[in-house]
């Protein structure tokens, strides 16, 4: 047991039938007509043809399964969002494109959502939205310590908790070295993934918008080197559920995962780190039960707060 346990209650929902229990910042809703307009050119004003942009709300950020729009060979894109909201664009040109990736800014690219160009959609409109300027792809080369590091990823986007999307993470080799060649030339948030230690944004940090951002260039540049941090430890017991389940913490800024935990026995518990001065929810899924931490759906989930000394134990008994 941890010292200074808290002990926390998850009311239980039973999936029926057809009804879909939503996870945030997941399965998004059908499109409902609501587009966004807008042409892609590099940035001699060429027209691309090809290019993939997507929308998402922010502070949301995930790859789709599937690209929802491609410019046409004049360079038009018609990009569809869920309803009327706020959204930012995102271009991902084809991995073994010239040009890199992009959050759409009002006159050229960026690399945070923060400073995306976001534009507010109307009920049944058809919204023009800034022309997407790429640039030449860009790379950063960096070196993860505290090795040897085993099975470890560097991205920029948050990992899929059904694991169905590819978000084009690039290997930490066993050395610690890693690159990743398919981004715009800015200044990028990164994630890294590796076996033991808790996911973590640059600057060791659970939010994307709070991260350390790291410089993608042209040309050969100096080595980004990041050291892996070991977190808080966190421990989960689900005391009636003997089964297999699965565990997703997000961080409650950005609703990125900061944990995906599979286990075989909930009932004897799970103890893995999380990122500490971050606030989490929790979201436990077996056995045709869902569970979330003191509600019952993900808007009245209760946020955890993560602190540096851990000695955090979490029950998720029935409500």
């Amino acid at each position: 047991m941890l010292s200074q346990p808290l002990i926390a209650t998850l009311l239980a929902t039973t999936l029926v039938g057809t009804v879909a229990v939503a996870s945030p910042g997941h399965a998004a809703a059908p499109p409902s007509g609501e587009t966004i307009q807008t042409e892609v050119h590099d940035q001699v004003g060429r027209r691309l043809a090809g290019i993939c942009v997507f929308a998402t709300p922010y502070p949301i950020f995930e790859f789709p399964d599937f690209c929802p729009a491609r410019s046409d060979p004049s360079g038009a894109v018609s990009v569809p969002v869920p309803g009327p909201g706020t959204y930012n664009l995102f271009a991902l040109p084809d991995s073994g494109s010239r040009y890199g990736a992009q959050w759409v800014g009002q006159h050229g690219g960026t690399g945070t959502e923060k400073q995306a160009r976001r534009i507010t959609v109307t009920a049944g409109e058809a919204k023009q939205g800034p022309t997407i300027y790429l640039d030449r792809r860009a790379a950063i080369t960096g070196m993860v310590t505290l090795g040897p590091i085993g099975n470890g990823t560097v991205g920029i986007v948050g990992p899929d908790p059904d694991g169905r999307r590819d978000p084009r993470y690039a290997p930490i080799a066993t050395d610690g070295a890693f690159h990743i060649d398919w981004l715009g030339p800015y200044a990028w948030p990164l994630l890294f993934q590796a076996d033991g230690y808790p996911y973590q944004w640059s600057g060791g940090v659970g939010n994307r918008l709070l991260a350390e951002l790291v410089p993608a260039t042209t040309t050969p540049s100096s080595t980004y080197w990041y050291p892996l941090r070991r977190g808080a430890d966190v421990a989960v017991v689900v005391p009636d559920q003997p089964g297999p389940g699965r565990l997703v913490v997000r961080n409650v800024g950005t609703q990125d995962p900061v944990a995906v935990v599979d286990h075989d026995n909930w009932a004897e518990g799970k103890q893995f780190p999380l990122i500490s001065r971050q606030q989490v929810t929790l979201r436990w899924e077996g056995g045709g039960i869902v569970r979330w931490y003191g509600g019952t759906d993900a808007t009245d989930t209760v946020p955890v707060p993560v602190r540096d000394s851990g000695g955090l134990e979490l029950v998720l008994a029935p409500g």
